[in-house]
C-alpha cells in the first residue's frame, strides 16, 4: 500500500463485483462499484479531471470560482475536489436535492443558488449568470463533457476483463451520446427512464438517468421508476451492494438482456452511485409507500422480546470477559491465540467474487490544511475507514465474527444473527448477512442516527430501537433485549462484538498491517476511537510487536468511562460510535499508552473541519480523532508522524452534524 497525498488520490480503480443470486442468467455479470469512490459516485471522476484541465490550461486558479449546473451526486463530488484543491464552488440547482445533500455541499463550503422552472433550465442560468455579470473570477464547467471520464471507466473495465461482451451504463444526461472509442462501440449499452410529462419530473423519477433518446436504437434499454428501484432495493438485500437508482435502472435493463444469452457471456454494469443521497427516498419503505409503488418487503415482522422473561440470563452473561484465549509468545508477539489467524491481503483485488471482498485496504491520506491551520508541523496521516463497502471499520470486524462463527460451526445457513451495536457494526452485519443469506436483528439505541437505521433495513435487517440513558446491565438496555430475543428466537445467535475473538483480530491481521505497509513501520503515534475498543486493541498488539516505541493513543468522550474505569458516573454525549458505560472483554486497556478525553464540541467541529478544509468526507468520531491527534502534534518536530483512524463517513450524520440549524442549536462553533 502506498500513501495518498490527498483523497483525491483515491478516485478511481473501483472494484467489479460479481453478482451471484440471479435467476435465469446463465452468463456472469458483474457491478462496477463506482459508489466506492472516497466523494460516494462516479462523478468523482468527472470533477477531479475537469477541474485539473481547467487548471492546467490556465484557465482556473486557485481561489477562483468554479460554477456548475447540477445538484446531487455530481454537485458532491465537484465540492469534495474543490475543497482539496482550494477553488470556491457555486452550485446552481433546481430546488429539488433533500435536506442531507443541502447539508453536505453547505458543508463543504458550497455557495448554493436553487432556482425554480427558470426559462431555459438551470445550465442556461447558470452561463447567463456568469457572463452577464463578468466575473473573470469565475468558471463555468458544462456537466455534458462525461467523455472526461467515461473512457477511463471503460479501459479500467477491460483492462480485468478484455473478452466483455456488453457494457451497461445509466446515460446521465441527454446530452451524454457524444460517439464513443471505436473499440467500445457494439458493447455500451446506454440505459434511460421514460418520457416524462410531469416538469421537471415527476417526484418518483430516478435521479440522474435521462429520458429515452433514441426508441429505435438496440443499444438504449429503457427502465420504468418502479424497476428501478426494485432492482436497487434487490441489490442491497440481497447482494449487499448499497447503490442508486440510476445504478438498479442499469442492472435490471443488463438482466434482462443477459437472460437471452449464452453461459460464456460477461456482462458488466456501471453503478455510479450509492444510497447517501437516497435514504429518504426509495431507501425508506415510508417514501415508496406514500408514492404506492411496487416493492418487496424487505422484512415483515419487528420481532419484540416478551414483557416476561428471566433475568438471570443477563446476569449469566459477561461482556467484559474476552470469549477466547490470547497471550504472548515467548519473543513478546500475540501469536498464542484461540484462532488461526487470516493472511494479509496486501491489495484490493480489481475483481472479486462478492462485495464483502471490497472490505479492507482503505486509504491512507496525508493532511495538510487542518495542521498548518493549528500550526503543527508534525506529518498527520488519516486511515480512511469510512471508504469500506459498508461505510465504516466495522464492515471489518462483523465479516471476521461471521467467518468464525461459520467455522466453529455455531452459525449455520438458515440462522439469525442478533447484535446489539450504535449501529456501525449492525451495518456491516447486515451487509455480510445479505451476502450470506442470513437473518438479521440489530438492536439498537434510540438516539443513533436514523440514517443508521435506514442503511441497515436497506440491506434487509430488521432494526429494534432501546430507551437512551439506560445501563447496559438492564433488560432494557440493546444489550438485555439482544439476549432476551436471544432466548425466544430459535436457531439465534449472538455473535457479540464487545467479547468475540474476531473484533481485535480483524485489526491485527489486516488494519495494523495495512499501516504499517503504507508507513514503513515509521510510526510514532497512533490515534484510535475506543468504543469497544477491538480497533485500539488489535492494532496496538500489531504495531508494538514492529515498533516498540509507538505510542497507541486512546480517545474516550466526556461521559464514557473507558478511560478511567473507576469513574462511578457517566453521562449522556452526542457523538456515536466510541465510548461506553463498561469495559468491554476485547479492550486490553494495558496496550494504550495515552489516553484523551473529547468533547462533543471538539469532535463535530473538527470533523466539519474535515470535510470543508480537506474534503474528507468522515463522521463525528473522525472528528474526536483528529482533534486528539492535533493535540498531541502541537510542539512535536517536522520529522514527527501520527496516524489517525477515520471510522465511518458522513451518511450516517446527514441530518446531525452537518446540519447548521442542529450545530446552532446545541451551541456548537459552525
Amino acid at each position: 500500500m502506498e500513501i495518498s497525498d490527498t483523497i483525491l488520490d483515491a478516485i478511481g480503480k473501483s472494484p467489479l463485483v460479481k453478482l451471484n443470486t440471479l435467476e435465469g442468467v446463465k452468463g456472469d455479470v458483474y457491478v462496477k462499484c463506482e459508489y466506492l469512490n472516497p466523494g460516494g459516485s462516479t462523478f468523482d471522476r468527472a470533477a477531479l479531471k475537469d477541474l485539473k484541465r481547467a487548471g492546467n490550461t490556465g484557465k482556473l486558479r486557485e481561489g477562483m470560482t468554479v460554477v456548475i449546473a447540477r445538484g446531487g451526486s455530481y454537485a458532491i463530488s465537484f465540492a469534495m475536489a474543490c475543497a482539496v484543491l482550494k477553488y470556491k464552488l457555486m452550485v446552481v440547482t433546481e430546488d429539488t436535492d433533500d435536506a442531507g445533500v443541502i447539508n453536505l455541499l453547505t458543508t463543504l463550503g458550497v455557495e448554493l443558488v436553487r432556482v425554480r422552472q427558470h426559462e431555459g433550465g438551470v445550465r442556461h442560468f447558470a452561463i447567463q449568470y456568469v457572463h452577464d455579470e463578468g466575473h473573470k473570477d469565475r468558471l463555468y464547467i458544462d456537466e455534458t463533457e462525461y467523455d472526461t471520464y467515461l473512457s477511463e471507466i471503460l479501459n479500467e473495465i477491460v483492462e480485468s476483463m478484455p473478452n466483455v461482451d456488453a457494457i451497461f451504463m445509466p446515460m446521465i444526461h441527454e446530452d451524454s451520446t457524444k460517439p464513443l472509442p471505436h473499440n467500445f462501440r457494439g458493447k455500451l449499452m446506454r440505459v434511460t427512464r421514460p418520457k416524462d410529462d410531469n416538469y421537471p419530473r415527476a417526484p418518483t423519477a430516478v435521479p440522474d438517468l435521462a429520458v429515452q433518446h433514441d426508441p429505435g436504437s438496440d443499444s438504449e434499454f429503457v427502465v420504468s421508476d418502479e424497476d428501478a428501484y426494485i432492482c436497487a432495493r434487490w441489490l442491497c438485500a440481497h447482494e449487499g451492494l448499497m447503490v442508486g437508482g440510476s445504478s438498479g435502472a442499469a442492472v435490471s435493463a443488463a438482466v434482462d438482456w443477459a437472460k437471452r444469452q449464452t453461459a460464456e457471456t460477461t456482462v458488466v454494469v456501471l453503478c455510479i452511485d450509492g444510497i447517501r443521497n437516497y435514504l429518504d427516498h426509495f431507501v425508506d419503505e415510508d417514501w415508496i409507500n406514500e408514492y404506492r409503488l411496487r416493492h418487496e418487503n424487505l422484512f415483515t415482522t419487528h420481532p419484540m422480546p416478551n414483557d416476561k422473561f428471566d433475568p438471570s440470563m443477563l446476569h449469566s452473561y459477561n461482556p467484559k470477559k474476552l470469549a477466547g484465549d490470547w497471550e504472548k509468545d515467548e519473543e513478546g508477539n500475540w501469536s498464542k491465540c484461540t484462532h488461526p489467524f487470516n493472511h494479509y491481503r496486501q491489495r484490493r483485488p480489481n475483481v472479486i467474487g462478492n462485495v464483502l471482498e471490497a472490505i479492507g485496504n482503505t486509504p491512507l491520506v496525508r493532511l495538510h490544511t487542518l495542521p498548518k491551520m493549528c500550526g503543527v508541523q508534525a506529518q498527520i496521516y488519516v486511515k480512511c475507514e469510512f471508504m469500506n463497502a459498508g461505510g465504516s471499520i466495522k464492515d471489518r470486524i462483523a465479516c471476521r465474527m461471521i467467518e468464525l462463527a461459520e467455522s466453529a460451526g455455531t452459525l449455520k445457513p438458515g440462522m439469525t444473527i442478533i447484535e446489539p451495536t450504535s449501529g456501525n457494526t449492525g451495518v456491516g452485519l447486515a451487509m455480510a448477512a445479505a451476502v450470506k443469506g442470513y437473518k438479521c436483528i440489530i438492536v439498537m439505541p434510540e438516539h443513533n442516527s436514523k440514517e443508521k437505521v435506514l442503511a441497515i433495513e436497506s440491506l434487509g435487517a430488521c432494526v429494534i430501537r432501546t430507551p437512551d440513558g439506560i445501563r447496559s446491565e438492564s433488560m432494557e438496555s440493546h444489550l438485555g433485549v439482544a439476549l432476551r430475543l436471544h432466548a425466544e428466537i430459535p436457531h439465534s445467535i449472538i455473535l457479540d462484538q464487545y467479547t468475540n475473538m474476531g473484533n481485535p483480530m480483524a485489526h491485527y491481521e489486516q488494519t495494523a498491517e495495512e499501516i504499517l505497509d503504507a508507513m514503513e513501520e515509521k510510526i510514532d503515534y497512533i490515534v484510535v476511537g475506543t468504543g469497544t475498543g477491538g480497533s485500539a486493541t488489535g492494532i496496538a498488539m500489531k504495531v508494538k510487536e514492529r515498533v516498540p516505541t509507538c505510542q497507541i493513543v486512546g480517545v474516550d468522550p466526556e461521559g464514557s468511562l473507558l478511560a478511567d474505569p473507576n469513574q462511578t458516573q457517566t453521562q449522556f454525549y452526542e457523538v456515536e460510535g466510541i465510548g461506553y458505560d463498561f469495559v468491554p472483554g476485547v479492550l486490553k486497556r494495558d496496550t494504550i499508552d495515552i489516553w484523551r478525553k473529547s468533547t462533543d464540541s471538539e469532535s463535530f467541529e473538527t470533523a466539519r473541519a474535515l470535510i470543508a478544509h480537506e474534503g474528507l468526507l468522515c463522521g463525528g468520531s473522525s472528528g474526536a480523532n483528529v482533534h486528539a491527534a492535533l493535540q498531541i502534534a502541537k510542539g512535536l518536530p517536522a520529522q514527527a508522524r501520527i496516524v489517525v483512524l477515520l471510522p465511518d463517513g458522513v451518511r450516517n450524520y446527514l441530518t446531525k452534524f452537518l446540519s447548521d440549524d442542529w450545530m446552532f442549536i446545541r451551541g456548537y462553533h459552525l
